[in-house]
């Protein structure tokens, strides 16, 4: 009897043993969750609600992980964060991304980075720059020397305007704030006008035109090719008529795309799966939370603007469903699945 007890007892340490280390091995195997906070726009940006929507969808269709939107001082400081390692994923601007990976322009001149991928591109924003009507300015030449706000500090906006300005040879009395201050300082009429880089209708300029009645100043074609030649990383675009009240002519303007950067901390599966929440089972989230953008076919636009390497699971996704990627588009650390 004491015999069969013993063995009794030995056979259950046995099992109770393979059980503790095949739960061991089960919870060691399985994904540890990262808590990461995602770098906006400004809050008063339209284009916060999008981060805001992207983080939800991360949330919902990726477990892996917990995003935390937070907002920032614009896509340039995103940059700066995403190399100094602060963040780890943020929303991104063209030109900024294309002047990071390569060191260049007045921000990362000779300091090329090249450990950030683009998961996507999702709205053309161009940069626009906006006057109060009744200072009867209608050339951007006539800012020379006027007190003028160019775009909030920290973001893509300010550093371009600076660029484009210095190449046009124009000089206003630069008025440098945040985009709050600056909203401000235009309705109380401290400035005689300020930029934003937006989609149309941008809510930023859209309030400074209620409180005190805009027209959006347009740069010849001659001015843009002097503009593209010295900064290759910006685009053309166009605000239509109508975008805002008031402002009944086309305005031809410089423009850039928003997407959103990572770090390569994202595994090919980390990013495809943050794809796939996007585009596929969270897609709703944000077209609801960013109806300005919801008919944007972000592949497409992904593939059209992208100068720099995308993120490898992007890669993977856009190869799945049919799409050509280029080759200078492939990170070196794809691997083909």
């Amino acid at each position: 009897m004491k015999k069969a007890l013993v063995m009794l007892l030995i056979v259950l340490m046995a099992v109770s043993s393979v059980f503790a280390n095949g739960s061991s091995e089960s919870a060691s195997a399985a994904p540890k969750k990262q808590y990461l906070t995602m770098a906006a726009v400004a809050s008063s940006s339209g284009l916060f609600p999008y981060v805001v929507s992207i983080g939800k969808v991360i949330n919902e269709y990726c477990p892996q992980f917990s995003i935390t939107v937070s907002e920032s001082g614009g896509n340039v400081d995103n940059t700066k964060r995403i190399r100094n390692g602060e963040v780890k994923i943020a929303n991104s601007i063209s030109n900024t991304d294309f002047e990071s990976y390569t060191g260049t322009g007045k921000t990362f001149n000779g300091s090329p980075f090249k450990d950030f991928r683009i998961l996507w591109y999702y709205q053309s924003t161009p940069i626009q720059i906006i006057v109060g009507k009744d200072t009867g300015i209608k050339s951007i030449y006539e800012l020379d020397g006027k007190p003028f706000n160019p775009g909030g500090t920290g973001t893509a906006a300010s550093v371009v305007i600076h660029q484009a300005f210095d190449v046009l040879g124009i000089h206003p009395n630069y008025f440098e704030a945040g985009q709050p201050d600056a909203a401000d300082a235009y309705s109380n009429r401290q400035i005689v006008g300020t930029v934003k880089t937006g989609s149309y209708p941008d809510s930023f300029v859209t309030q400074c035109n209620a409180n005190r009645p805009a027209d959006m100043l347009e740069i010849s074609k001659e001015d843009m090719d002097k503009i593209l030649a010295a900064i290759p990383s910006i685009a053309t675009g166009t605000v239509p008529a109508g975008a805002y009240s008031g402002i009944d002519h086309d305005t031809f303007c410089m423009s850039t795309f928003q997407g959103i950067q990572c770090t390569l901390d994202f595994s090919q599966q980390d990013g495809y799966d943050i794809f796939k929440a996007m585009w596929e089972d969270g897609k709703s989230i944000w077209q609801t939370g960013y109806p300005n953008g919801a008919n944007n076919d972000v592949p497409a636009m992904t593939l059209a603007t992208a100068k720099t390497p995308l993120h490898a699971g992007t890669v993977q996704y856009l190869k799945e469903h049919g799409y050509d990627v280029p080759a200078e588009l492939i990170p070196p650390e794809y691997k083909e699945k």
